[in-house]
């Protein structure tokens, strides 16, 4: 376990020399034509070393947005549980600061933008409603969904690393959007998508291609295919399937890589883009 917080400590200090050095400008050689914008938050984890595990996805995430995405950063929100290595004083992820952070993005994103709203953590299924786990009063997908509403990128990409995650991708499903759910509404386990998902965003092994570029749905075929070995490896019955959603009916598919096949969800996912690969 201290190994685990070391590494963590480690990224941390990396990720916060480029928080301070990005006023020089992301790497013209990874620049997109496209602004980013893009929040990411965690819930509460009473489990620490599931703690740990989920602050190092958020640290590498962060750092891949801002050094690989070439997001700027002050287009980049991350709000923490009470208990997480990253958080500050004033980023702590109660419902009233993710609501602040969401009405502040619904402002200053333009049409033409991207936004990302990344949530990893805990939550549980109430009737039919799925509560993000926070500090203080939780939230409802339906509050989720609401809240994003007001912003008005053309392109958002919602993913939700928790449990029972599968049962909002209905309500947050809409034009220009890719959902991605750690798990489908009725696996009520932590979740391990997150320690998979982040690294293959930025994984030369992800891009299947060979195009130099990792798309959503190589990130997400890739961590796909780890997670069948996880639990295959360790002879257990696998309790999380992610999902994927991009063609606005509400219906996600746990096999995305199949569109062209299907014809369903998947075609939008393999076009949006995050990060060059290691050697470009």
């Amino acid at each position: 376990m201290n190994r685990i917080i070391a590494a963590i400590m480690v990224t941390i200090a990396s990720t916060s020399t480029i928080f301070a050095s990005s006023s020089t400008g992301p790497n013209p050689k990874l620049a997109e034509d496209h602004n980013t914008h893009a929040l990411i938050v965690t819930g509460i984890n009473k489990d620490a070393k599931d703690r740990q595990t989920k602050d190092k996805a958020v640290v590498d995430l962060s750092s891949l947005l801002l050094n690989n995405a070439s997001v700027k950063r002050d287009r980049l929100g991350v709000l923490a549980n009470s208990r997480s290595l990253v958080r500050t004083a004033s980023d702590v992820s109660t419902a009233e600061n993710l609501k602040e952070r969401l009405d502040a993005f619904a402002a200053a994103v333009n049409p033409s933008d991207r936004f990302i709203f990344y949530y990893v953590g805990q939550a549980n299924v109430v009737g039919e409603q799925l509560r993000l786990n926070l500090p203080g009063a939780d939230i409802t997908h339906e509050q989720l969904a609401e809240w994003l509403k007001p912003i008005k990128a053309s392109s958002i990409l919602v993913v939700l690393d928790c449990p029972g995650a599968g049962l909002a991708i209905k309500a947050l499903t809409g034009e220009g959007r890719i959902v991605i759910a750690g798990c489908t509404a009725d696996q009520p386990y932590s979740t391990r998508f997150s320690a998979y998902f982040v690294p293959a965003l930025g994984d030369n092994e992800s891009d299947t291609d060979n195009d130099g570029k990792i798309s959503l749905l190589e990130a997400f075929t890739y961590t796909s295919k780890q997670l069948d070995s996880f639990y295959r490896g360790m002879g257990l019955l696998r309790t999380e399937t992610p999902l994927l959603e991009d063609n606005g009916d509400g219906e996600p598919s746990d096999e995305p890589w199949r569109f062209k096949q299907d014809k369903t969800d998947g075609a939008a996912a393999s076009k949006f883009f995050l990060s060059r690969t290691p050697a470009s």
